[in-house]
């Protein structure tokens, strides 16, 4: 895992928090131009973020949770009793 993007988007995440409420406070103009530029940014790195995570995910082999497993042996057993 990234350990940068993913520091940087909480980050970036705590940075819009501190600008919207500047933005709810206040309403300047300026407030608002930051708080809409790190909504950007918080887009611009979920993209890269989600873009890793696909990247590892292809690489694994794709695996079934064990609820579903069994859920297909029981199915199964039910095919091969009638």
């Amino acid at each position: 895992m990234n350990e940068d993007v993913h520091n940087l988007l909480l980050k970036t995440v705590h940075a819009y928090f501190k600008k919207n409420q500047e933005w709810e406070n206040r309403q300047t103009h300026v407030s608002g131009i930051e708080a809409r530029r790190l909504l950007s940014e918080i887009r611009r790195l979920a993209s890269v973020r989600r873009d890793e995570i696909q990247a590892v995910r292809a690489e694994k082999p794709k695996t079934k949770s064990p609820k579903y497993r069994q859920s297909n042996l029981k199915d199964q057993s039910n095919k091969d009793a009638t």
